[in-house]
């Protein structure tokens, strides 16, 4: 083979090599410059990803003053240690606004103090959470008062009602074996939401009405006071639902004359 292609081969593979050579540098300089480069794109993604999850699935915490606290209108109890605690939905609520602006907090009962333990909207799934911290740091009070109930008659069956009864009432007993219970029963509406007929629903009132007052009759130390009010009377605001000044004031009549038959 002629010496000058010989040649020409032997540089064309000396070209290759360095070609190759380079490369290789090149490849290894990217490699260092990777692994050197912070990996954060990755962690990006997760934390937006994470942004949106909160935001789509807010966290318990998150969620502690949401549209439950601001439907039951927030714990209302005006008095520390109070000998008498009145319990209960927006009939005792706004009876206790009630007390509280004609001068009558204390419903006029020398020496005693009365907490007015109302919350908009409450039920009986709620009961416990409502009372417990006063329960647990409270001493026992002579007398608790409970009006609920009505806001369930509309969305639970009578067993599950009176289940949800049973369980706080042995609840209360068990904290405080000495105190007074008097139940109040559920009042009448002219008005109950949801498609309801206004007869079958105050049947289940009357009856569950029945079953608070033996219940809390055989507990122990007890009463119970049946309100002379009816949807006949005018003692009912425009919505049909919650009582008006006099009614509000015939309703705190009943209060006082069982808290002083009890004291």
């Amino acid at each position: 083979m002629p010496r000058e292609r010989v040649r020409h081969r032997q540089r064309g593979r000396e070209r290759n090599d360095s070609v190759q050579r380079q490369n290789a540098r090149a490849n290894r300089h990217d490699d260092q410059q990777q692994e050197n480069r912070p990996r954060t794109r990755g962690q990006k993604r997760q934390a937006d990803e994470m942004a949106r999850d909160e935001v789509q699935n807010p966290q318990p915490h998150d969620l502690e003053t949401g549209a439950d606290e601001l439907e039951t209108g927030g714990n209302r109890l005006l008095q520390d240690d109070a000998d008498i605690w009145i319990v209960g939905d927006s009939i005792p609520f706004w009876a206790g606004e009630r007390a509280k602006t004609t001068g009558k907090a204390n419903l006029r009962l020398d020496g005693r103090t009365i907490a007015w333990w109302g919350v908009r909207g409450l039920r009986w799934s709620g009961f416990r959470r409502t009372v417990q911290s006063q329960v647990l740091l409270s001493p026992p009070p002579s007398t608790i008062v409970i009006h609920l109930g009505g806001n369930d008659l509309h969305d639970l069956s009578i067993i599950k009602i009176k289940k949800s009864i049973r369980s706080e009432i042995r609840y209360l007993r068990e904290a405080f074996p000495d105190t007074v219970l008097i139940w109040i029963d559920i009042l009448p509406r002219r008005i109950w939401r949801g498609d309801f007929s206004p007869k079958v629903i105050d049947e289940k009132r009357k009856r569950v009405n029945r079953f608070g007052r033996s219940l809390v009759t055989r507990s122990g130390k007890s009463d119970w006071v049946l309100p002379d009010i009816d949807v006949e009377t005018n003692f009912f605001r425009t919505d049909g639902v919650h009582l008006n000044e006099v009614g509000l004031e015939f309703y705190l009549d009943y209060l006082r004359d069982a808290l002083l038959k009890n004291l």
